[in-house]
């Protein structure tokens, strides 16, 4: 099943087994904002915005468990994906996120029983969000999961 977006792009919304593949593919990462959360900008409109505490997955190197709410100064790592491309992007049905960047690393953002973990924007309304209870709820991108 796929969904078009309303992106300029014309970019597809394809479903995948239990999740979303993002269309995000190729994209550069133009900004990184830093409050209570992390919120990563996209050139073509996507911003997605991680709200709890995430994985850095980074090739050749040790995993880190990182948290926006914490210290900013321990966020330091994630610095190195300002200008990074993504490869890929996943939303799956249970509430996970995972980007994948070109340079290696991969981001992976567990689900909540609480609160929204993470929340992606897109162009003409497009809103996927990770709610509490470990789900996935779509707008504007026509069939649901």
């Amino acid at each position: 099943m796929a969904a078009r977006s309303n992106s300029s792009d014309g970019g597809v919304w394809r479903r995948g087994g239990d999740h979303w593949i993002l269309p995000i593919e190729g994209q550069l990462v133009t900004q990184l904002r830093f409050d209570y959360g992390l919120t990563f900008l996209f050139e073509e409109g996507l911003d997605v915005r991680v709200e709890q505490a995430f994985v850095l997955h980074r090739a050749g190197d040790e995993d880190l468990l990182m948290d926006p709410e914490g210290d900013h100064e321990l966020l330091a790592p994630v610095l190195r994906l300002g200008r990074a491309t993504v490869m890929g992007g996943l939303a799956f049905d249970d509430g996970r996120l995972e980007l994948t960047f070109a340079e290696g690393s991969r981001l992976s953002v567990p689900s909540s029983d609480q609160y929204e973990a993470w929340q992606l924007n897109g162009p003409g309304g497009v809103l996927v969000v990770s709610v509490g209870a470990g789900a996935l709820v779509t707008w504007g991108l026509g069939a649901q999961p």
